[in-house]
């Protein structure tokens, strides 16, 4: 199937290059990792949406570069209507060396790498003015772009649910239905802080500025940074500095609980298939496997299969393990 037919009335018409109309005059800046982006032409509905979806990310103008994403407005009649019942979603993709295309429901998307700019921009073109089903179609086009922003800096947005205990970050790891959610609500029953059981991003040191990071961390020091996208569990309305990781955990349910570790090729694979849109971008693998591989070095002493069962006592072998650090 070719390129935006599932959604596309017209996918042989998709903009070739961010133009059309602004929705409106409206610009509001959010702080997120690999940010700040600004957002440019909202209306008055879409920003009181990605206001009240994202409150905690609205920022000040500062001195850094922003990543533009301009608002343009396309009609309802370019998409196909789509029956949704019992679908699993995902955005169709098209990868370029200079650019990614992607296509959804009310969603038409690029990102653009411009040399002009701060290296890259956005743009999305959708029929929906505000309203309840536009906080949706745009944070499927944010996901997208803090994934490929992140890895550009040197991080990586992952599949996994992110949890904070006595001071350290632990991600879940896993494919769908490995349990990362069961191990999410488990470990929020012992106390935890639950930061997402949907994606988070994992970085090595550096600054990450604001909201997005906040203070320096050391150069080699592996940081996880809370992302507003959750699932089930984690508080979207709020950030939080990153926080130094405190385990990778490959999940595998059993009936009772154990805790193996993982060897640097095994962590370099499971971090691979957890990184969601741009482990399957050709033209960006290179850089995915430098970034990963860094990663990968930096938290093998801390990465693990978690062998887990139901009754939420893995964080005493855990425990053990940072005790024994």
């Amino acid at each position: 199937m070719s390129f935006g037919a599932r959604f596309l009335r017209h996918p042989e018409r998709f903009p070739e290059r961010p133009r059309g109309d602004a929705w409106g005059d409206r610009e509001l800046r959010l702080d997120l990792p690999g940010g700040p982006y600004q957002l440019l032409g909202l209306s008055a509905g879409q920003e009181d949406g990605v206001l009240a979806t994202f409150p905690a990310a609205r920022a000040a103008a500062t001195g850094d570069a922003p990543i533009p994403i301009q608002l343009l407005r396309c009609t309802p009649d370019e998409f196909l209507p789509v029956d949704v019942r019992g679908w699993d979603y995902g955005l169709d993709f098209d990868w370029a060396p200079a650019a990614v295309r992607m296509a959804g429901l009310g969603l038409q998307g690029r990102l653009d790498w411009r040399p002009d700019l701060a290296g890259l921009a956005g743009a999305l073109w959708t029929h929906e003015d505000g309203g309840e089903r536009f906080p949706g179609v745009f944070e499927n086009f944010l996901r997208v772009l803090v994934a490929y922003r992140l890895l550009e800096l040197g991080g990586t947005v992952l599949h996994s649910a992110g949890v904070v205990r006595d001071g350290a970050a632990f991600l879940f790891l896993g494919r769908s239905g490995a349990g990362k959610t069961t191990a999410a609500r488990l470990s929020l029953a012992r106390g935890a802080e639950v930061l997402s059981d949907d994606l988070n991003a994992l970085a090595i040191g550096g600054a990450w500025g604001g909201a997005s990071g906040g203070a320096r961390s050391g150069a080699g020091v592996v940081v996880v940074l809370k992302l507003p996208f959750t699932g089930d569990l984690g508080e979207r309305r709020a950030l939080r500095p990153p926080v130094p990781l405190g385990g990778l955990l490959r999940l595998a349910q059993d009936s009772a609980d154990a805790l193996a570790p993982l060897s640097r090729a095994e962590t370099l694979a499971c971090l691979l298939a957890c990184a969601p849109f741009v482990n399957v971008d050709p033209h960006r693998r290179e850089r995915l496997e430098q970034v990963l591989l860094a990663l990968a070095a930096a938290a093998a002493p801390r990465a693990f299969t978690l062998r887990f069962s139901l009754s939420g006592g893995f964080w005493s072998i855990i425990d053990k393990i940072k005790l024994s650090e």
